[in-house]
């Protein structure tokens, strides 16, 4: 896990994965997003299994994690956990190799959080015209991967945005499906995201190159999700791998995502990860009368949403599931840090303990 495999990157984007493909050879991902590990550490959190304080990445890891999901924003502002700048992202990576895990690096292309309701362009690119702006996300991604390489740390998968259904890089990069019909928005982020995709090549001129994932976040809206991919496609977009997030309360029953990550299998023909998910172990005042808690908020039933997730991606056709990430779940109460829904998602109680999610992989193992 700690090499990059070949990935031909111009072969994915003209045609579906094949069945010889590299990609395929790889190993199921049991992952998990700790962007927000190293900020929780200086704030006093301990992290514990069987009662023994630890490094996180190393208990996760015993538990069965393979790779684990690092974000990075371009400048942030380092309050609360915005602090994933390069050089925290560097040092939290080298631990994660060193835990003897895969990494997966998540480009916001942003000083700060990047979703489907805000993709804000970074501060220092704002006044950048759009050719400027193309040459500058291929320019910052070359530069980035080349240091992660510089530093041993190459990435084994890479996002080139996140949650970019809406587009990225606003206003410039921002795509509609309520627009649909405006192809010239397609025209400007197919540019963008080819752009970034040329930099990842630049940094890789010889040899082998990450994994390249298109993250797409909602399968409650199949048809969006899919308008999304063939569209990508269409601008020529290289990926190998298409992401999903999935949060119930925002996504959808269980059925939703069932259906729509089969959609996806069936018409791209490409692997498909969760790369986003979670569930509440306890209550907290944000559950209240949510929608679509259809597993007991108790550390035994956050530990069944994660086995049914995991069945329903093992479970796609033609063996094109490849993985399931867990987000934030380093999120525990810590001194003078706003929490994540109270440490309710966590897959550590109060006391720091690991919890029987964390184990999902093992308790799935086909």
């Amino acid at each position: 896990m700690k090499r990059a495999w070949v990935i031909a990157v111009a072969i994915a984007a003209a045609s579906p994965a094949s069945a010889a493909s590299p990609e395929r050879e790889r190993p199921f991902l049991f992952g998990a997003d700790v962007s927000a590990l190293a900020t929780y550490e200086a704030h006093g959190a301990v992290y514990r299994r069987h009662g023994a304080p630890g490094d996180a990445l190393r208990i996760l890891a015993d538990e069965g994690i393979n790779c684990f999901r690092l974000r990075l924003f371009v400048a942030p502002n380092h309050e609360g956990v915005v602090t994933n700048d390069l050089a925290y992202t560097l040092a939290l990576a080298k631990r994660v190799k060193a835990a003897g895990a895969a990494l997966l690096l998540d480009l916001h292309y942003s000083d700060t959080w990047a979703d489907p309701g805000k993709q804000f362009k970074p501060a220092a690119w704002a006044g950048l015209s759009f050719d400027e702006l193309e040459a500058k996300t291929r320019d910052y991604t070359r530069a980035t991967l080349e240091r992660f390489v510089a530093e041993g740390v190459a990435p084994d998968y890479v996002q080139l945005g996140n949650e970019i259904t809406n587009g990225f890089l606003w206003p410039d990069g921002r795509v509609e499906f309520k627009e649909a019909a405006d192809k010239s928005a397609w025209v400007r982020l197919g540019r963008l995201l080819r752009a970034a995709h040329a930099g990842l090549a630049d940094a890789f001129p010889r040899g082998a190159r990450p994994v390249s994932i298109l993250q797409v976040e909602n399968p409650g809206e199949r048809e969006r999700s899919l308008w999304f991919c063939r569209e990508a496609i269409a601008a020529r977009v290289p990926f190998d791998v298409i992401g999903m997030s999935y949060y119930p309360e925002w996504h959808g029953g269980i059925g939703e995502l069932r259906g729509t990550l089969q959609a996806i299998a069936r018409e791209f023909h490409r692997p498909v990860m969760v790369v986003e998910t979670a569930y509440p172990w306890t209550k907290d005042e944000h559950w209240i009368g949510r929608p679509h808690l259809d597993w007991p908020l108790t550390p035994a039933g956050q530990a069944r949403f994660m086995r049914d997730v995991l069945q329903i991606v093992r479970e796609l056709p033609d063996g094109l599931g490849r993985g399931v990430f867990v987000w934030h779940p380093e999120s525990i109460l810590a001194d003078d840090l706003t929490t994540w829904f109270g440490g309710s998602c966590a897959w550590f109680d109060r006391r720091g303990e690991v919890l029987p999610a964390a184990g999902f992989a093992r308790a799935s193992a086909p």
